[in-house]
């Protein structure tokens, strides 16, 4: 009797183990708790862990101050390096991963680490957004308004391709009192996981600025601070040639210096975005002439794509045509969107 209890608890637990296997992967936070289970992944500075009593957990990135596993993780640093080992148990806010490749473990700051199991990613991601604004006033006021704007990129490992537009119509009582739009396309070459050349052109045309057409193509070279689902954060600079185009004024053109900023970061948890875009040139051989343009607003995801949108518009222009009643256009909106990701 006793040899058949003997075999049937080291045949059920045989069974438990398979069916079960031990979680060992050890978590250590700042508070002093330690977790155990089982490691699924690290991304967007969020830690995703299984336990078997909470089932997965999702903790701080910076609340981690030590990761042991018992498996072998994949970890890829804020230089693009990436590493494959078992991680050990290692001083505090450190990780020591021990590897084929290397007789000793090899050590480093849990800060230094962007990624670990990141998920499977398209080879292509694209991102598009369209936005809209339309407005109709009768009676006293007799208004229609037109906004229109809308963005597309698609990254790849070693390439960027961007594509923007905007336009802008408003009539009041039949004549029109605004009408512009611009078009801008850029391409960025990575030569690192941060360093990047670029090429752009961009095309405006304002009538009540009396510009017809301004055409400005641009190269550079720009650095990416941050690139992620929550964080972004680009700078870009370089030689330019602009030709102005005017309705009523001496047409001109020119060599110029550019700069391209763009940033924007959610916060509490996805429920707001706050963007600024930025685009400026200074002519080389007068720089009293120069030019500024920027878009920035808080974006508000609602549900399965639709945004609603607060964005205010300022452009500057220290040099306009003679014809141009300011210096400086602004714009202040609420607009509906849509945005695609895959």
């Amino acid at each position: 009797m006793r040899a058949w209890l003997t075999i049937s608890s080291i045949i059920l637990w045989g069974i438990i183990t398979t069916t079960f296997p031990a979680m060992a992967d050890e978590l250590h936070l700042s508070n002093g708790d330690v977790i155990t289970g089982q490691l699924i992944r690290m991304e967007e500075n969020q830690l995703f862990f299984k336990t078997t009593y909470a089932g997965e957990i999702k903790v701080n990135w910076s609340e981690v101050t030590n990761l042991s596993t018992d498996d072998p993780i994949t970890v890829i640093f804020n230089d693009g390096k990436v590493v494959s080992g078992i991680s050990q148990k290692a001083p505090f806010n450190m990780m020591q991963l021990e590897t084929e490749k290397r007789e000793v473990p090899f050590d480093f700051k849990l800060s230094e680490v962007v990624a670990i199991n990141p998920g499977k990613k398209p080879a292509v991601k694209i991102t598009a957004r369209l936005n809209v604004g339309l407005t109709q006033e009768r009676g006293n006021t007799d208004t229609d308004s037109l906004r229109l704007d809308g963005e597309f990129n698609a990254r790849s490992e070693k390439n960027r391709y961007t594509l923007l537009g905007e336009l802008n119509k408003e009539k009041s009582r039949g004549d029109t009192t605004v009408e512009n739009w611009l078009a801008f396309g850029r391409y960025s070459y990575f030569l690192t996981q941060k360093w990047f050349l670029s090429a752009n052109t961009i095309f405006e045309h304002d009538k009540f600025a009396d510009l017809d057409l301004r055409s400005t193509l641009g190269a550079g070279v720009g650095y990416q601070f941050f690139e992620s689902e929550t964080l972004n954060l680009a700078v870009a600079a370089g030689p330019a040639w602009v030709n102005e185009d005017f309705i009523e004024s001496d047409d001109d053109d020119y060599s110029a210096g550019q700069w391209l900023f763009n940033y924007d970061q959610f916060f509490f948890n996805k429920f707001v975005q706050l963007f600024h875009r930025q685009a400026g040139s200074i002519k080389l051989a007068d720089t009293s002439k120069w030019l500024i343009r920027t878009r920035q607003g808080l974006r508000f995801p609602i549900y399965k794509g639709f945004t609603t949108t607060l964005q205010y518009n300022y452009d500057y222009n220290n040099d306009p045509s003679l014809e141009a009643d300011e210096k400086w256009d602004s714009q202040l909106m609420f607009l509906l969107g849509w945005q695609f990701e895959n």
